[in-house]
């Protein structure tokens, strides 16, 4: 009686866990769609797919330099997500005490389970252990990368609402520069990815375009 009631638990865990994956499936799928249309109406960028081991932000930023600013970054069309992971950690090494727009240092942003102390964080955005789970990109990240590559970064979101897109401006570069940014796509709290011209763009420029 005892193996019949593990196998009905089994069963019913199995069960259970089908459900919620294909409920998920559903969730990114609908997010994946909203996306798209909104890259369609503002921009003249589609999505490119990147990296999904945990590397996803690091490889999308790679696959921005490689594939629309390769002279500017040096070895430009071979820029991998190791280099961008060793460039945000260097910045972060470097910029610990950086000053947010809220007046708050960045090190004080420190979440625990990124790394006990901001240096075993920093460790842990280099990557250097080649970690089989390793630690996903954040705001800071993305603030970080923003700062060392003296490029603005515009990430578009599925987040629900109308707020559903960023840009994160290096520190001493004024909002209104003409510096094109690096575009990135964002599945809501699931994965990164770049963005590519779309073929039949019209030519105009997403940054010359007003989201609502």
């Amino acid at each position: 009686a005892g193996v019949g009631a593990e196998g009905d638990k089994y069963s019913r865990d199995l069960a259970e866990a089908l459900r919620i994956s294909a409920l998920e499936t559903k969730q990114d799928n609908s997010k994946m769609d909203r996306l798209k249309q909104r890259l369609e109406a503002y921009t003249e960028y589609e999505l490119e797919d990147v990296d999904n081991s945990g590397h996803c932000q690091f490889d999308a930023l790679a696959h921005q330099i490689a594939g629309r600013f390769p002279a500017e970054y040096p070895p430009g069309a071979r820029y991998h997500y190791r280099d961008v992971r060793r460039d945000v950690a260097h910045w972060l090494r470097q910029n610990a005490t950086y000053v947010l727009e809220n007046g708050e240092q960045v090190q004080n942003f420190l979440d625990e389970a990124d790394g006990r102390t901001w240096a075993e964080f920093c460790d842990n955005v280099e990557d250097k252990m080649r970690n089989p789970q390793p630690l996903w990109g954040n705001h800071l990240t993305l603030i970080a990368a923003a700062n060392f590559y003296q490029r603005p970064i515009r990430v578009w979101s599925t987040a629900p609402g109308d707020d559903w897109w960023l840009q994160i401006e290096p520190k001493h570069m004024k909002p209104t520069s003409r510096i094109r940014p690096f575009e990135m796509a964002h599945l809501y709290e699931r994965h990164y990815m770049s963005v590519r011209e779309r073929k039949g763009a019209t030519g105009v420029s997403a940054r010359y375009k007003t989201p609502k």
